[in-house]
């Protein structure tokens, strides 16, 4: 840098200054009310004092001299993906490009942002975590040329980054067994049908049933429910579970919020944990070691810097080829099996 040159402020300048994440500065430029009032105060404070200029408003590539990712996602601030975001912002940031989330909460505002964001060439390349995409969605991203990294999907036109999610209900499975925990039950996602999003809950109950079955075991129809993936419905619709006369001895649930509300459902009713039930979890966040929660972990900090490393690539011209890895999933076992 040449003497006498200033240097411009970037998104991480303000989110140090300001005392947020990075994430939280993204959310707040791409929707202010979906941060609280005062944080965001404080963020377009910081903003002015440090003569912030958004890259998105800084015109074409051209123009820019800091590069600039979007990162679609429909489950923002959800756990497992804040740490798929956390695994991508240093990535991004030693290589000088800022990250702008787009929370999708709707199919129309999935159609808007993938008809609008890549032809504005505010952009250089997008992320999509857990997005499902339309067959016309796929014309219009090859269309704008614009760079693309898959998260969770299993899209053969793009570089993808997955974890197997059969094989995490299998290794559930396989606990539970070996633990003698019978009868079993499982918490699925209540909201799998959403249409613009990927929902894993089918294929780790699928793997989880079928590796019951194999090895002589069962899981009842009855034992089968559906939750938001929160904690306090979880805790109120398990715990209708766990009144019933023939209460599960062990539970896999498909997200660690889940098993969490589970957790806390035992509690309200004085049953133990492991002791009267065992409670398995899926995604290991990081509240889920000073929990003891037991979890099936698919390496999500992994997943994130290894998809924007992915993205770099593609945006440097190193790589053109689609790339595929399956990151391994596994059983990180604490105090609740």
């Amino acid at each position: 840098m040449a003497k006498g040159t200033l240097k411009r402020a970037t998104i991480y300048d303000v989110a140090s200054d300001a005392g947020v994440s990075i994430t939280t500065v993204s959310r707040f430029l791409n929707n202010s009310e979906s941060v609280k009032t005062s944080t965001g105060n404080r963020i377009s404070d910081t903003m002015e004092r440090l003569d912030y200029i958004p890259q998105g408003n800084a015109g074409s590539k051209a123009d820019r001299s800091v590069g600039r990712v979007g990162v679609l996602t429909p489950f923002f601030p959800a756990p497992s993906f804040v740490q798929r975001l956390e695994g991508m912002i240093p990535v991004f940031k030693q290589n000088n490009f800022e990250m702008v989330i787009y929370t999708i909460e709707s199919s129309e505002q999935l159609d808007e942002y993938l008809t609008s964001v890549p032809f504005t060439r505010r952009i250089d390349g997008l992320v999509l975590m857990s997005v499902r995409l339309t067959l016309e969605h796929h014309r219009t991203l090859q269309a704008s040329g614009l760079h693309t990294v898959m998260v969770e999907s299993d899209d053969e036109n793009y570089s993808r980054v997955l974890a197997d999610d059969y094989q995490g209900g299998r290794i559930a499975a396989q606990l539970f067994i070996e633990k003698g925990y019978f009868p079993c039950a499982y918490i699925g996602d209540r909201n799998r049908d959403i249409s613009y999003s990927l929902h894993p809950s089918d294929i780790r109950l699928n793997g989880f049933r079928d590796t019951l079955k194999k090895a002589g075991g069962e899981i009842r129809d009855s034992m089968i429910i559906e939750t938001d993936t929160s904690v306090e419905n979880t805790r109120n619709t398990f715990g209708e579970l766990l009144d019933k006369k023939n209460r599960p001895r062990a539970v896999f649930a498909m997200s660690d919020l889940q098993a969490l509300g589970a957790i806390r459902a035992a509690k309200d009713r004085n049953i133990r944990v492991p002791e009267d039930l065992a409670v398995l979890g899926f995604d290991d966040i990081e509240s889920s070691d000073w929990m003891g929660l037991s979890s099936i972990t698919q390496h999500l900090g992994d997943s994130g810097r290894i998809a924007a490393g992915m993205l770099l690539e593609q945006i440097s011209g190193k790589s053109k080829a689609i790339q595929k890895v399956n990151l391994q999933v596994g059983l990180i076992e604490r105090e609740t099996t």
